[in-house]
């Protein structure tokens, strides 16, 4: 119990480093292609980035590189390996990732990458030889059905027709552990665990009554450096999702709370007092996002939000202090819309991820760092000050800064309480000026914008 404790507090201490910052996930970028905009990432702000899977992966009719085909490529190959090993065709090599990394860390940035541990391509006539000799057999790959009485659906099951590996077949662990090694001798920083509640913890039941359901606790202590990686999963929450289950060996997804930000947005009002909890029980241990990959490329939920509406939700997210947000940097193209057809893959996003009112959200992130945060929606009392308008949210950090959003469609005259010196401000997005006099901030906001003011 101790030695379980003591790897807990270790991870933890290595994730707050993390918190300090913000990730953005370089969703189908390859690897050349985040190594030759690292400059720009840098200057936007972002402290972390995160690839899409690196593993060895199915290459499916004709190869193609376009995002969503019926004849060519599809996005979602690299989440079917065929094996575990760096490189393939979509990403980049592994001596691009090499590179790409070694980038990252010249500009102070970590990398994380997404792993799929889950599954296999369904082809299985496509699985690697070698994987499938290490681990035993094709049979020892998969889980067989044999467990009785699960929970619930989440685990030893296959998903979306995608069959499940035994991930707690101790050969498969061993092989899956050698990628994780290279990945980190490579440059790795962390992980994202992709489909990580569809992987049994160890209370749930076993598929095989001889092997423990151990793969949480080997993957986050045995990994090479693993006291000093960052490792999240992938934990979509619903009645079944045991969000605190995972909390105590991962850091988890809060899908709850994106889903509350983008219905916020569209409905342009940002409630105070609805956005303050993270509506995920392992919080703080959480990664929040506007979106995910999965919100915008399969069902599409999250496609129709608009540039401002993903602006103004990051700025909540990333103006507060808890959770590690994440920005997803959707294809290029009309706002809008679901693969607008301007981007392939291994193609860079679109420029939202370096909008000025983002890259100074990010950069208000870092400088606030510990302070507390306030959410407010105006003023109940004080001369002048504005009242309470869900149009318009205050995030408060202490007494060295605020964000303000906007989501009018007017220009809101701004009389807040802070607690920053007298003198004269620049929001950090527009250089709009405010002036601090007897304790209050005053400026203008024009709509549908988002300003930051903050002592560094």
């Amino acid at each position: 119990m101790k030695k379980k404790l003591t790897t807990i507090v270790l991870a933890l201490a290595a994730a707050w480093t993390f918190a300090e910052g913000t990730i953005l996930h370089c969703w189908c970028w390859s690897f050349g292609t985040i190594e030759a905009n690292m400059e720009k990432i840098a200057d936007a702000g972002y402290t972390h980035l995160q690839t899409s899977p690196a593993n060895t992966c199915l290459i499916g009719e004709n190869g193609g590189m376009e995002l969503m085909s019926t004849s060519s490529g599809k996005w979602y190959y690299h989440y079917q390996p065929v094996d575990f090993k760096i490189g393939n065709y979509q990403l980049g090599t592994r001596d691009q990732f090499i590179s790409m990394c070694a980038k990252a860390h010249e500009y102070g940035i970590k990398v994380i990458v997404d792993i799929v541990p889950n599954h296999t391509t369904p082809l299985k006539d496509q699985v690697s030889k070698e994987l499938i000799d290490a681990v035993g057999g094709m049979e020892k790959l998969y889980h067989q059905g044999k467990g009785t009485g699960l929970r619930n659906y989440d685990t030893n099951t296959n998903i979306g027709g995608l069959p499940d590996i035994d991930t707690e077949n101790p050969l498969f662990q061993e092989y899956f552990l050698s990628y994780l090694d290279d990945l980190v001798d490579c440059g790795a920083d962390g992980f994202r665990i992709d489909c990580a509640k569809h992987i049994g913890l160890p209370d749930d039941p076993r598929d095989d009554p001889d092997q423990e359901n151990n793969f949480y606790p080997v993957i986050t202590g045995k990994t090479k450096n693993a006291k000093n990686l960052f490792i999240y999963g992938e934990v979509l929450q619903d009645q079944t999702s045991r969000e605190d289950a995972y909390g105590e060996y991962i850091w988890v997804t809060a899908s709850n709370y994106g889903k509350v930000l983008r219905s916020s947005v569209k409905n342009r009002k940002l409630s105070g007092k609805g956005l303050v909890n993270l509506q995920n029980k392992a919080s703080p241990k959480v990664v929040t996002w506007v979106e995910s990959h999965d919100t915008y490329a399969n069902k599409g939920e999250s496609a129709s939000l608009t540039d401002f509406e993903i602006r103004a939700a990051w700025a909540v997210i990333a103006s507060r202090r808890d959770g590690i947000p994440l920005f997803f940097s959707r294809p290029k193209g009309k706002e809008g819309m679901q693969f607008p057809g301007e981007s392939k893959i291994g193609d860079a996003g679109s420029d939202l991820y370096f909008h000025p009112e983002v890259a100074a959200v990010n950069k208000f992130r870092k400088a606030m760092k510990d302070e507390p945060n306030m959410f407010l929606n105006g003023e109940t009392e004080g001369d002048g000050a504005n009242k309470i308008n869900p149009g318009l949210l205050f995030i408060k950090r202490g007494s060295r800064g605020i964000a303000i959003i906007n989501m009018t469609t007017t220009t809101q005259k701004i009389r807040f309480k802070c607690g920053l010196p007298s003198g004269t401000y620049k929001d950090g997005a527009w250089g709009i000026k405010f002036k601090v006099k007897n304790g209050f901030l005053e400026g203008l906001v024009p709509p549908e914008r988002i300003a930051v003011v903050y002592s560094d």
